[in-house]
């Protein structure tokens, strides 16, 4: 018991040197300017960076005002390629 307070002792006593030692140095002054900004994405943003089939199925659904889909494909794939949370092709397909 003596020698394991005893090492216990001397740890903490070669880490208080370590810790007093390092009082000494100067603090590292950073020399150049980092700004970082962030930009809010404009409102129309996702229908801005469409592919040309989607723009063309929104302005059907709107035309029509029938939510009209256009897929190559199952819808259960088609889901699973746009990586969607109910996505079900995977586990289907699985077993």
């Amino acid at each position: 018991m003596v020698r394991m307070v005893f090492v216990f002792f001397v740890a903490m006593m070669l880490n208080s040197y370590k810790s007093a030692s390092q009082l000494n140095y100067r603090p590292v002054i950073d020399t150049t300017e980092k700004k970082i900004t962030f930009q809010r994405l404009p409102l129309n943003f996702y229908s801005q960076h469409l592919g040309y089939f989607c723009k063309k199925e929104v302005q059907l659904q709107k035309a029509i005002s029938i939510p009209l889909f256009f897929r190559l494909g199952s819808r259960e794939y088609v889901d699973y390629l746009e990586r969607k949370p109910n996505s079900v092709y995977w586990i289907t397909r699985v077993r």
